[in-house]
């Protein structure tokens, strides 16, 4: 089965097709829309045949569609059939629980996306529950994804950065009770060392998690992961 994996992130909008390491890769930001995505996407995958695609949103996601249209994209998401656009079936879920997804080992774990912006997702015994814990404000009066975003890197520096992380991945992971922390998306290259406790992710468990979300197709069981809130199918017309 060829599966079309597509991580929409905040700068990039990153490609696996099943069975290849490297990913392809092109710009999204504010002027993305639905169409200009399906554009970037057929251009990057050409005459390869796609069976299924697994979509990470940058935004909520309930049963299968965006609820809300994306802050860092343009507009169009929430009533864009992608079933219809792709011509077969597709599975959507948060880009952050996706990521989470391919990222999780077991037992109770957290993820925490540093990116554009900070996606966050709980994992505990295949339940995965989308967060969004970069709007709690802490450090006087500033929100984690003040801190741990891209601006926030930029703003502080690589240093302050990395502290900021450290305390954050600290305190939520003694706040959520999980065995294990893993830090992921494209800002994770830039930390030295893991904080104790933490694991480090990457922008690839993104495709990993994209495979699991068709596991029952592939496999032929029910799934071990459910979402919640739930997530289906959208079957083409």
């Amino acid at each position: 089965m060829n599966i079309l994996v597509v991580d929409v992130g905040g700068t990039n909008v990153k490609i696996w097709k099943t069975e290849e390491a490297e990913k392809a890769k092109f710009p999204s930001g504010k002027e993305l829309t639905p169409s200009a995505l399906m554009e970037g996407v057929r251009q990057a995958t050409a005459d390869w045949p796609i069976d299924r695609v697994s979509i990470g949103y940058p935004g909520e996601v309930r049963n299968g569609r965006p609820v809300a249209e994306p802050y860092n994209l343009g507009d169009g998401w929430v009533d864009f059939d992608f079933g219809h656009a792709f011509d077969c079936p597709v599975r959507m879920m948060n880009d952050a629980c996706m990521q989470a997804l391919g990222s999780y080992e077991g037992g109770k774990m957290l993820y925490l996306g540093l990116g554009t912006s900070m996606g966050t997702a709980l994992v505990a015994e295949g339940v995965i529950v989308p967060l969004a814990l970069g709007h709690l404000k802490l450090w006087e009066g500033e929100t984690f994804e003040h801190y741990l975003g891209r601006a926030g890197l930029a703003l502080h520096g690589k240093k302050r950065w990395r502290q900021a992380v450290a305390e954050a991945a600290a305190m939520l992971k003694d706040a959520f009770l999980v065995d294990y922390v893993v830090l992921g998306g494209g800002n994770a290259d830039e930390l030295k060392e893991m904080p104790p406790g933490c694991r480090r992710g990457g922008n690839h468990n993104a495709y990993f998690g994209g495979l699991r979300m068709w596991e029952d197709i592939v496999d032929g069981t029910p799934s071990q992961f459910t979402v919640v809130p739930k997530t289906a199918e959208t079957q083409s017309a």
